[in-house]
């Protein structure tokens, strides 16, 4: 049978044994022939054999058949579904308690971001405040407007006189910027072609204004292009010092965003400060007198309010420096221009265009004015005369409204080029002929929209800003160099009367600075 026997007998013939039952069961089927033999084997040639101990049965042998195989199958089935089952179990109790905990941690980073947002909003508020509340304690004296109102004889004499007095100083000084334009020669040492065709990004400052409304929007130098202002999104003007890489002023009042800032005088840590806001105001700034002291803690350093100028009904979009420095112009988004004084800010001159502006620049002689409409115009207005001299159809006829605004204007040294920018094109004016005489499109320079265009204190270059600052050689328009910038680029200046660098402002509030190689 294979199997150790349960009642072991043993043959008296042979001596062989065997399993009882199976052997009586062989001998009633053959004739009592012993198996395998041929002698004959009767009960009593048969002896028992007794066991003591008795052995124990030895187990089966498995997985020596089919079924066995399965049953071995299925046990280990049963086996790796009930342990699959138990880690399931586990993972959805592990996910829960994950996504409990995710819960709670984004619950937290919620609250945190709205009580700073509401610590920021409060600071906001609190800094409006203290503007407002020392406006009204040390009321402005508003700009007289002898058009508009009556005035005893007195003070209409003295508003003839201020009158009089800019429009000889204006003369003056254009008679005197007009003869040394005639006998200037383009300096020696003056950064050449080569060394812009080689030049590359050597800086830049990140970390300028807040960041909860970012964007840098307006940018000036001072001559020794160590002082950066700035003017942003967050309703700030900053002053930044290039030597000590801080920011070693912020000029906080405007309520709304500051559209443009300029330095007074050529600019400096003593220079005054002029700031336009879209909160329909102008501020005059002057420096402490700590500004002036070397090695004077930076928060002891600043510039504080010296004057608000209210006289726009609408939001301010630009500030232009006359060349004498003790004047300056300012626009207003509802087509009104005024010429004011840099010492006090009254209004010595005024006016409106049919048409709402959107830039303002004073030619470099200091007599005409450029204003730049949002209807795609740019318009040449004598200021003594009181009349539009020349209207250039920048982008009249583009189809969309943002299309057609003039973005930016710029005069040439020279006295007869002028730059205009829209989002799709730069165009450079010869004011002697009234014509375009270059113009840019994106398809020409592979960029999305433009921004800016300056020509340099020389009037030998022009550097055009997109996603990219593209410079070109004004003698003949050639492109000397690409210099990469980030895609929200916003505003540029050139450095130095040596065109010895240029410097970029861009919205994700971050400072380029970009140098010619070495002569």
């Amino acid at each position: 049978s294979g199997e150790a026997p349960a009642e072991p007998v043993v043959s008296t013939k042979t001596g062989r044994v065997y399993e009882k039952r199976l052997l009586q069961k062989y001998l009633d089927e053959n004739r009592q022939r012993e198996p395998q033999t041929d002698h004959e084997l009767s009960s009593d040639d048969v002896i028992p054999i007794h066991r003591d101990p008795p052995t124990v049965k030895p187990r089966p042998p498995t997985l020596t058949s089919i079924p066995a195989l399965l049953s071995t199958f299925q046990n280990e089935w049963d086996a790796l579904v009930l342990e699959t089952f138990s880690l399931k179990q586990q993972y959805q109790q592990v996910r829960q308690e994950l996504s409990q905990a995710l819960y709670q941690n984004d619950a937290a980073c919620r609250v945190v971001a709205r009580l700073m947002k509401e610590r920021d909003d409060a600071r906001q508020a609190l800094a409006t405040l203290q503007a407002q509340v020392s406006a009204f304690e040390a009321p402005v004296p508003q700009p007289s407007k002898p058009d508009v109102m009556d005035v005893d004889a007195g003070e209409e004499s003295v508003v003839v006189d201020a009158v009089q007095a800019y429009y000889e100083k204006a003369a003056e000084t254009a008679k005197t910027l007009s003869k040394s334009r005639v006998k200037r020669e383009v300096p020696a040492d003056l950064t050449s072609a080569d060394a812009w065709k080689k030049a590359k990004e050597s800086a830049t400052i990140g970390s300028l204004h807040t960041t909860t409304k970012p964007g840098i929007i307006s940018l000036d130098l001072d001559q020794s292009a160590a002082l950066l202002l700035t003017g942003g999104n967050d309703n700030h003007a900053e002053v930044y010092s290039r030597t000590t890489d801080t920011v070693i002023g912020t000029l906080k009042g405007h309520t709304k965003r500051v559209t443009s800032a300029l330095w007074l005088a050529g600019g400096g840590l003593s220079a005054s400060i002029i700031t336009a806001s879209a909160d329909k105001s102008v501020r005059l700034w002057t420096a402490k007198p700590a500004n002036s002291e070397e090695g004077k803690d930076v928060r002891s350093m600043g510039w504080t309010k010296k004057n608000i100028i209210k006289h726009h009904t609408s939001e301010v979009v630009g500030l232009s420096i006359h060349p004498s420095a003790e004047y300056f112009a300012s626009a207003a988004a509802d087509g009104t221009w005024a010429v004011h004084e840099t010492e006090t800010g009254d209004v010595v001159v005024s006016g409106s265009l049919d048409s709402p502006l959107s830039q303002v620049a004073y030619h470099p002689d200091g007599v005409f004015l450029g204003l730049g409409t949002s209807d795609g115009f740019a318009k040449i207005f004598d200021l003594k005369q009181q009349q539009v001299l020349a209207t250039l159809d920048v982008a009249s006829t583009c189809e969309s409204e943002e299309g057609r605004r003039v973005n930016g204007l710029h005069f040439s040294e020279n006295g007869y080029y002028f730059a205009t920018v829209t989002n799709t094109e730069v165009a450079v004016w010869d004011l002697r002929k009234q014509k375009k005489t270059q113009s840019w499109s994106l398809e020409d320079l592979s960029a999305e929209r433009f921004v800016d265009a300056r020509f340099d204190k020389s009037g030998k270059y022009l550097a055009v800003a997109a996603q990219d600052i593209h410079v070109f050689r004004v003698k003949g328009w050639l492109p000397l160099v690409t210099l990469p910038c980030a895609d929200t680029l916003q505003i540029l200046e050139w450095v130095g009367d040596l065109s010895t660098g240029i410097i970029a402002a861009c919205l994700e509030n971050s400072i380029h600075v970009y140098e010619p190689a070495a002569q």
